[in-house]
């Protein structure tokens, strides 16, 4: 930690007391220097730790590359075909509770699916086929509703058996269901609708697992028998074999909470904002991050500048840092963040800083 030269240690992360503390350094060379070097720092590290914000609770697995494997069986074919859903996680942390979901029948792609999560609701903003072709919902559609208890109602709009369909669904019951994956105790949906075509949708699903068996027949006006198709799930959801092993921790850095990842940031940057989140860490998980100065001309070289601890509440809990400008600019150099989660290295962020940009002077300067 900064000691001030009383030699007790500031409480982390109030920069005004280092600061303060800094100034009583006399007024040597030599001195000066190190007022210079910590003042910086103690600017650097006058951080705001953002709360480690727990993301939504997904009734469903959300991990990057979690895939489900089904068994897709189709009226008139004779061997059964392969229905795949795999999820996509957003990059920037701010992003936690969006996702998206591709669906591909044996092997092509068919649809995906943008949903995010508002209060253990699952929403779809957007629906692209296999065309390439996306349509934005305004407001969003549910898929599965916070209120998963008897006769439960919503309008849903997307896949059920390798099928896009429109209509309302309803939660009719409870049973012990089994497929290929095991035996399970799961939620039964229904859904009819006939608008020339009769359309009867079943699926069962199961907390924490996800949908486990879906049905869908459709008759013509005359009753015939136009389409059934049925999905079950083949195995428990994974992570995907072609993935290579995700972090427990990805960090990033940048200039603001959601903007792109940087590894050069100008010494005029407003702020700084050094992100990080969990994936599959422990309740309460210790995730530290510790700034060093590699090389700045300023402080030695790998200089440890301080470091500061959070609690992840939840296995994908996120949190971020923001560090505001000096007055002077930032000095240039190169950092590097260390993220240490249960005190095990688990990421490393590099940052460039360099020299802004000169400004063109103007009357005003005269």
């Amino acid at each position: 930690m900064l000691v001030g030269p009383t030699g007790s240690e500031p409480d982390w992360p109030d920069a005004c007391a280092i600061s303060s503390n800094l100034r009583a350094f006399d007024s040597g060379p030599t001195s000066r220097l190190a007022y210079r070097v910590s003042r910086f720092f103690a600017v650097l590290f006058g951080v705001v730790l953002g709360a480690s914000a727990a993301a939504a609770e997904w009734p469903i697995p959300t991990a990057d590359g979690t895939i489900w494997q089904y068994l897709l069986t189709r009226e008139g074919e004779n061997r059964p075909g392969t229905l795949t859903r795999q999820v996509f996680t957003a990059k920037n942390p701010a992003e936690q509770n969006v996702l998206r979901i591709e669906t591909a029948v044996n092997g092509a792609s068919h649809s995906t699916e943008f949903l995010k999560n508002e209060g253990e609701t699952i929403l779809e903003t957007a629906f692209r086929n296999a065309n390439g072709e996306t349509r934005a919902f305004d407001p969003p559609v549910t898929i599965l509703p916070g209120d998963l208890s008897f006769g439960a109602e919503w309008n849903y709009r997307g896949p059920v058996a390798g099928l896009d369909l429109n209509l309302q669904l309803k939660i009719v019951g409870e049973s012990e269901i089994e497929v290929p994956a095991g035996k399970f105790r799961a939620l039964h949906f229904r859904g009819e609708k006939n608008d020339g075509l009769f359309t009867v949708a079943d699926s069962w699903f199961v907390r924490g697992i996800g949908w486990v068996k879906e049905i869908v027949t459709q008759r013509g006006p005359s009753g015939d028998l136009l389409n059934r198709n049925s999905i079950e799930l083949a195995k428990l959801p994974a992570l995907s074999q072609t993935n290579p092993e995700q972090k427990k921790l990805e960090a990033s850095v940048s200039t603001s909470s959601d903007g792109d990842p940087l590894d050069v940031v100008s010494a005029d940057a407003l702020q700084i904002v050094a992100r990080w989140r969990g994936h599959g860490l422990r309740k309460n998980a210790k995730i530290r991050a510790v700034w060093i100065a590699q090389d700045t001309g300023v402080a030695p070289v790998n200089f440890k500048v301080d470091e500061a601890t959070a609690v992840a509440p939840i296995s994908n809990a996120f949190g971020k840092f923001t560090l505001s400008r000096p007055s002077d600019g930032w000095a240039s150099g190169k950092y590097r963040v260390e993220f240490y989660v249960d005190d095990e290295l688990i990421d490393t962020v590099d940052l460039t800083i360099t020299p802004s940009e000169p400004r063109s002077r103007s009357l005003q300067d005269f």
